[in-house]
């Protein structure tokens, strides 16, 4: 006789990046266990692949997570993370003021309320000079590792991560779609930008969305009115 199968619900989110909605469910016990493990393991690369791994799993439509902008797969994870935990997560502050033990301020967050922030400047297409600019794409969480692991000295790693990032080069009407080009080619266009030309396109880098939240308290111990900033999903958890 087949054993009684669990039926889990079924909740719906929007896709920062793409403000497209799609549905999900709670994680399993399996799927928490693999996060478990993951964590257990302190290696970033197999974080990020269960990480990945449990978003696929869990995500009720077809979803590439290989090709989701960071803040979108910290979002994602964020709410499945509450509906299966649980919504309200308590973090713990210390006063950047005083040096007191008790100097802690313990502050409860709903993660569903949790917004992923679009800084006012922020631009995808980005203007170069006469009729041509770049389109920028959201840099996958592999890339971002990339990113992170960056020798910054390194022009060319530079280049080529930010190559990795244009989604098509326009001018004027033409379209130069950067799929369609080699990675030479892409970095031979951005070693031939001015260096004011090549700072709009950090800027792109600079003002991404993050998943960030802003936070106001004042110490127990000197009455210090601080303040601090939460941003990406380890600050959350």
């Amino acid at each position: 006789m087949a054993l009684p199968s669990n039926t889990s619900p079924v909740y719906t989110l929007r896709i920062p990046s793409t403000q497209k909605f799609i549905k999900y469910r709670p994680f399993l016990v399996r799927e928490e266990k693999a996060l478990l493990i993951a964590q257990q393991s302190e290696d970033p690369e197999v974080m990020i692949n269960t990480l990945k791994s449990v978003i696929v799993s869990c995500v009720k439509d077809e979803i590439d997570a290989d090709s989701l902008a960071t803040f979108d797969l910290e979002y994602i994870f964020t709410q499945i993370r509450a509906k299966s935990v649980g919504e309200e997560v308590e973090l713990i502050f210390p006063c950047n003021f005083c040096k007191d033990e008790k100097a802690r301020v313990k502050i409860s967050f709903d993660l569903t309320k949790i917004e992923v922030i679009t800084p006012n400047n922020h631009q995808k297409k980005v203007e170069l000079y006469n009729e041509v600019g770049v389109v920028m794409k959201y840099p996958s969480i592999n890339v971002i590792q990339s990113i992170e692991s960056l020798n910054t000295s390194d022009i060319d790693a530079v280049f080529s991560v930010v190559a990795k990032c244009i989604d098509y080069i326009y001018d004027g009407d033409e379209l130069y779609y950067a799929k369609e080009q080699t990675q030479k080619e892409l970095e031979e266009f951005l070693n031939n930008l001015t260096s004011e030309q090549f700072a709009k396109i950090q800027m792109f880098f600079e003002t991404m969305p993050k998943m960030r939240q802003e936070v106001k308290y004042t110490c127990p111990c000197c009455e210090a009115e601080n303040h601090t900033v939460l941003e990406g999903l380890a600050a959350f958890f």
